[in-house]
């Protein structure tokens, strides 16, 4: 019995053309798919860059992220309204159509609700921000990092500065000692996070995050 070579494909006699060109079209197809492939993760990587990646914390009454992009025209206002510099702006890091949108930025401050007067509402010239009620809306929810916490074994220095810091008596200290968050109380105004020493200016640690931080809340209206 003999065989020939065709286009690196052994092929008995009896297989004839068809044979053949099934195994051509496969390997078509395996080229087509990784331009198609390659393609996807292109579009990805264009999606990621306009939209960035992660939720961002946004000023009080101003969490209804499709009203807020679609509204805010970047104006400022807000930012320069804030008595706590706890309002920054997105960068084009955080996605093309975050850049220049207020975020919270409680490294610089804390929100502490202006006495119920909320200046960057009164400042928003388009109603991208809304009314916030403190006791039910939530701008984030904090979450305590056990690896970074220095109540969790990092540190014995820690003196929780920010349980002192909470208005809200959202955080305390379990019968371990450790720091422990009442979800139900905490409205994420950022105070604890600010005042936590851990990463921060004085004990950095370069790992860019706090024993406790501040993160977009998925709950809802409390």
């Amino acid at each position: 019995m003999t065989w020939t070579a065709d286009l690196h494909v052994l092929r008995w006699p009896s297989m004839g053309k068809t044979a053949l060109l099934q195994r051509t079209v496969t390997r078509r197809n395996l080229i087509e798919g990784g331009i198609a492939a390659g393609a996807l993760v292109a579009l990805g990587g264009t999606v990621k860059a306009f939209a960035g990646e992660g939720d961002l914390l946004r000023p009080p009454g101003a969490q209804d992220e499709q009203s807020l992009l679609s509204l805010c025209i970047r104006c400022d206002r807000c930012r320069s309204a804030c008595p706590t510099n706890a309002i920054g702006v997105g960068h084009l890091s955080d996605g093309i159509i975050n850049a220049r949108v207020p975020v919270m930025d409680f490294r610089s401050g804390f929100c502490d609700m202006c006495g119920g007067d909320f200046k960057c509402l009164a400042a928003c010239p388009v109603a991208a921000i809304k009314p916030f009620d403190e006791h039910v809306d939530k701008i984030g929810m904090a979450a305590i990092d056990e690896d970074v916490c220095q109540l969790f074994g990092v540190s014995a220095h820690c003196n929780a500065p920010c349980i002192d810091s909470c208005t809200y008596g959202a955080l305390s200290l379990d019968g371990n000692g450790r720091l422990h968050l009442d979800e139900s109380a905490c409205n994420g105004c950022g105070a604890c996070e600010n005042a936590c020493p851990a990463s921060s200016y004085g004990s950095y640690d370069a790992t860019g995050r706090r024993g406790i931080n501040v993160e977009p809340w998925k709950g809802g209206r409390a």
